[in-house]
């Protein structure tokens, strides 16, 4: 269970919810509660940045109790004189390192979410909030933050052909340190937008783009201005020859990994597999592709809502409009029991579908199994109500005004 809260070098002020279960530690504290209370408890800054104070605890963070002289935590750790609980520092200032105790993502998320850090937001220059969606989700991914807020000179490849000599690396890690550098005010990402401008003309300009053509973009340049691989091999792909999909995909994540090789296929890529068969011999070939996102498509309804106006042929009641819902991919006999069921069809009686255009049957609609995706919504559909088993002429009667 990860830390209720964490104490690094920028808190000022946090809020810990105690629960009855630390009443005993409280009350050895010659400190009493009734309830459930919220502690509100203040950290004197000067002190704290020399001791490098912060606390993480199993189940809820060490709350520094008062008076001075006690020494009891609630998470039952190592404390000062004073009740603050001690421990290896961790601050947020440019070019500092991500503690190593930290084993865990939740644990490094919760110390990146600290009281001052990573909080700051990105001015829109123009219609930039596509770029600026994209960046915040990237600023704010565990792995990505860790990475950029230590030194990770070594890591640039600047002389990948397919990079950008590292300067895209370099703008994003700058852009992600002053976000996560102290304070809360707006930073104008123009320096990043400058580089980027320079390596995908695409994105000149301040006009709205797609967030997403940006976000692949650049993930696929930190990946080259990043990887590690200096030479890459030329590699023969081999057919999977029937053999186990365990061994086929690790040849092909291997042959990868031999091309490219960084942070960002470490975290954000993955392989799927593809089969391919052969229509005239029946030869089956399956690879491992390596993808960095998946697009997926907008959930569509599965229904489709449908009005109708019903007739009574022998002149029994006026028409009369249903609306009902029916599948996408339904047939026209489907259309036909939903509407029975709305007009209280009677058993001996049938309906005859027809489109209406411009005050004219234009076409009926007797085939049962005909698709409902040839019926357009805008088209005008009506039914007429008919006896079951005799025998139909059909004889249409226009009503038109007299000409003049």
């Amino acid at each position: 269970m990860r830390p209720a809260c964490i104490w690094d070098y920028f808190n000022l002020k946090k809020h810990t919810l105690l629960t009855a279960s630390d009443r005993q530690t409280l009350e050895d504290a010659n400190m009493t509660m009734d309830h459930d209370i919220l502690l509100e408890v203040s950290v004197d800054t000067d002190r704290s940045s020399h001791s490098g104070v912060h606390s993480i605890g199993n189940e809820l963070a060490l709350v520094p109790l008062e008076p001075p002289r006690s020494s009891v935590s609630i998470a039952g750790g190592p404390t000062l004189s004073n009740g603050h609980s001690t421990g290896s520092g961790f601050n947020l200032y440019q070019g500092s390192s991500v503690s190593s105790s930290l084993t865990t993502i939740d644990d490094n998320y919760d110390i990146y979410r600290g009281e001052r850090g990573g909080l700051a937001g990105l001015q829109n220059l123009g219609n930039t909030c596509f770029m600026n969606s994209a960046l915040q989700c990237l600023v704010h991914t565990p792995p990505l933050v860790e990475f950029f807020l230590q030194d990770y000179n070594d890591e640039i490849n600047r002389d990948n052909p397919l990079g950008m000599s590292g300067e895209l690396a370099l703008a994003f890690g700058d852009l992600l340190r002053k976000l996560w550098s102290s304070g809360r005010t707006a930073i104008a990402p123009r320096a990043f937008k400058g580089k980027l401008a320079r390596f995908a003309p695409q994105f000149s300009g301040y006009n709205q783009h797609d967030s997403q053509e940006l976000l692949a973009f650049l993930l696929d340049g930190l990946h080259e201005d990043l990887n590690r691989v200096k030479q890459k091999p030329y590699i023969e792909m081999k057919d999977s020859d029937n053999r186990p999909d365990e061994e086929v995909a690790y040849e092909c994540w291997k042959n990868h990994m031999a091309r490219n090789d960084s942070l960002i296929v470490d975290e954000c890529q993955g392989q799927y597999k593809s089969t391919l068969v052969c229509p005239e011999c029946g030869k089956i070939s399956i690879t491992f592709d390596p993808f960095m996102y998946l697009s997926l498509p907008l959930p569509s309804t599965v229904t489709r809502a449908m009005t109708v106006t019903v007739f009574y042929c022998d002149g029994s009641g006026l028409p009369m409009p249903y609306t009902v819902n029916v599948l996408n991919h339904g047939c026209c006999r489907d259309l036909c029991q939903a509407l029975g069921t709305a007009c209280c069809l009677k058993s001996d009686e049938m309906l005859l579908l027809a489109e209406v255009y411009e005050n004219k049957i234009y076409r009926y609609l007797e085939n049962p199994l005909e698709s409902l995706t040839s019926i357009k919504d805008e088209e005008h559909i009506v039914a007429y109500r008919l006896k079951n088993g005799a025998r139909k002429t059909k004889l249409e009667i226009l009503h038109r005004c007299p000409d003049k």
